[in-house]
């Protein structure tokens, strides 16, 4: 082969090579920009079509966010395969299954999957029963993008392959070797570079999501802030980047705008009962001539309001996350700040301080009870590290009637009573979590009943329902039912009792609705509707006690408020928690991820200077029991006088 043949071949293999990477950068951009959007409009799943739907969203900033971590994504893989088919692949399937997961949660519990969920090995069980496909366009066109860009992927690789065999044989024709020192040049040089990308992903992540959410408070509903796949699932906590050089600043600030309220006297405290009880929700949201009852579900409810405080609070979760309502009312942090249902799982290891803490101050015995197994969201070692007294699982219950599947409400009750009737040196704190109207998809080692007598039936008027949704649904309602009627049992048997008792119950979370239960139920618009929303994310309260208490009431507080309330209706002295609760709640009634609403309880978009300061003390102190040095280890400390 004469010299200009040559020189011909090797300036085409050339072109070929260069045309082969910018067709690759290409693939790369071009998979990055509309993937995101496309994962956006799997979740939202809008009337209008995709490109309609990519061109009035694609520069909004989580988007981008996606698209940058995803291309970075797509390159790392290709340094470590340097196969464009197999690294977009790779990429495709698992942002396919992050998708579909989070939209099948989404539909569920009304939020997208995150990161911390997969710790949850009972969840991730549930999630998986119920990742289940339905033919339908969005699913279609998801899929099928998805593929045409593996495939394209795959078509760039062939063209590289046959671009390789002309430059090899160009080589051979001319005599000449690659040097082996070269191909390990280029192996070291993939693995940095797939190394430095991988570090890039991070840092990017880390950089995005800490400017946007450590000052970033308010969070109104709107469904806007409820998208962006690969966003929430990376979405970090947003106190990881408190600055805490302000912490002992903050403490002093908060510490400073509440003075403590006088001590009270220590001779005769009141025993405390707190229960939260799963899924307890008010059947009164439902307001729709579709479903009818045999009788009102919030009938014993209604017939204590005369000697109760009744009312509603406002709950981080819908539909599960009952873990976070509990950490919530134990240490008075605001799940929105760390969010995750794992949370138990994060606190191991760390004394955290907590209501516990209070009530062992003031030598109360503590006694906490769950009918279900210890090691069920780590309660086992977080209870132990909190510092409980006594310990209560389901081995250790003494009453174990079963309302369908796990143990009653009735049977919890009964539980209470025994432990308050147990001998003591001083009153008691009895914390108490309920399992009894949990779905019904955990195991259990009893049998369930299948034949329970439900004492309220249901009639669908006009609608179906299938059989198995159906079913959930009565037991839902029944459960609602028969845990009013614990709580009138309780307050019936302490009506008789001398000993100044106060008690309390509040529900974690909304029931699981799936989605055809939201619309035979009147709720089917809950995330586009506002009223919808708050009827979704409000559960009951009510309290009771049989000696003289200050004035109380419930009118959508967040749940983290709960303990300081309760404090202050029995007459307890104060801490230095309770005293941060109390201020901040004078800026802010209600602050969730769907609800942030000021002290008149009107909803905010906008903070106040004031509004600002407050609450990013608030979330330094936060940041500071979870995360930093544990400058307030002893901010549930009881304030009382030294004998």
């Amino acid at each position: 082969m004469d010299r200009m043949n040559m020189d011909t071949i090797t300036t085409n293999i050339r072109k070929e090579k260069v045309l082969y990477f910018f067709l690759l950068i290409g693939l790369v951009v071009i998979y990055a920009t509309y993937i995101p959007c496309l994962m956006d409009y799997y979740i939202v799943r809008p009337e209008q079509s995709y490109f309609s739907f990519f061109y009035d969203n694609y520069l909004k900033a989580p988007l981008v966010f996606e698209g940058i971590v995803i291309g970075m994504a797509v390159a790392a893989f290709y340094c470590l395969t340097l196969q464009a088919g197999v690294s977009t692949l790779i990429v495709s399937a698992l942002l396919f299954i992050l998708t579909h997961a989070s939209y099948i949660k989404y539909i569920n519990r009304k939020e997208l999957l995150r990161l911390d969920d997969l710790r949850l090995t009972e969840a991730a069980g549930m999630a998986l029963d119920y990742f289940r496909f339905a033919l339908n366009r969005w699913l279609v066109l998801l899929v099928g993008m998805l593929v045409l860009f593996a495939g394209a992927g795959f078509a760039l690789d062939w063209f590289r392959r046959k671009v390789r065999k002309k430059s090899e044989a160009g080589r051979e024709a001319a005599g000449e070797n690659r040097p082996r020192q070269r191909h390990w040049i280029m192996v070291c040089a993939r693995l940095i570079g797939c190394v430095c990308l991988c570090a890039a992903i991070f840092l990017y992540t880390d950089h995005f999501l800490g400017e946007r959410y450590v000052i970033d408070v308010i969070e109104p509903l709107v469904p806007e802030n409820d998208r962006y796949v690969l966003y929430r699932f990376l979405q970090n906590d947003s106190l990881s980047t408190i600055n805490v050089e302000r912490v002992e600043e903050s403490y002093d600030f908060l510490l400073s705008k509440e003075p403590p309220k006088e001590a009270a006297s220590g001779e005769n405290y009141p025993n405390v009962i707190v229960i939260m009880n799963e899924s307890w929700w008010n059947t009164d949201n439902i307001q729709t001539d579709q479903i009818a009852f045999s009788q009102d579900p919030m009938g014993p409810y209604k017939e204590l309001a005369d000697r109760c405080v009744t009312g509603y609070q406002t709950s981080t979760v819908f539909g599960g996350g009952t873990v976070r309502s509990e950490i919530e009312f134990l240490t008075g942090l605001n799940a929105k700040y760390y969010g995750a249902d794992s949370a138990y799982a994060q606190m191991q290891g760390r004394k955290v301080p907590s209501l516990v803490d209070y009530f062992n101050g003031l030598d109360y015995e503590t006694v906490a009870i769950h009918p279900y197994y210890g090691w069920y969201y780590g309660r086992d070692a977080a209870y132990a590290s909190m510092g409980f007294d006594q310990v209560i699982f389901e081995e250790d219950m003494q009453y174990r009637d079963i309302y369908t599947r796990y143990i009653s409400d009735e049977s919890l009750a009964k539980q209470i009573i025994a432990e308050a009737e147990e001998e003591s040196d001083g009153a008691k704190f009895i914390w108490a979590v309920s399992i009894a109207n949990h779905i019904r998809v955990m195991d259990y080692t009893a049998e369930p009943v299948t034949d329970f007598d439900y004492p309220i039936d249901l009639e669908l008027r006009g609608v179906e329902l299938d059989a198995e949704h159906y079913d959930t649904l009565v037991n839902y309602v029944n459960g609602i039912y028969l845990a009013n009627q614990a709580f009138s049992q309780l307050v019936d048997y302490f009506s008789k009792t001398d000993q100044p008792t106060v008690i309390l119950m509040f529900g974690d979370h909304c029931p699981l609705f799936y989605t055809d239960m939201l619309g035979v139920l009147g709720l089917g618009d809950g995330e586009a509707n506002r009223e919808t929303a708050e009827r979704l994310y409000s559960t009951p309260v009510i309290v009771w006690s049989n000696f003289a208490h200050e004035e109380l009431s419930f009118s959508g507080e967040s749940i983290y408020y709960l303990p300081q309330a309760l404090i202050d209706y029995a007459g307890l002295p104060d801490s230095d928690m309770t005293r941060i609760l109390r201020y901040e709640k004078t800026y802010f009634k209600t602050n969730s991820p769907k609800f942030v609403r000021d002290a008149s309880g009107e909803e905010l978009h906008e903070c106040t200077m004031e509004q600002l300061q407050t609450l990013n003390h608030c979330k330094a102190v936060q940041y500071d029991i979870l995360h930093g040095e544990g400058i307030g280890r002893d901010v549930w400390q009881p304030i009382v006088d030294e004998p």
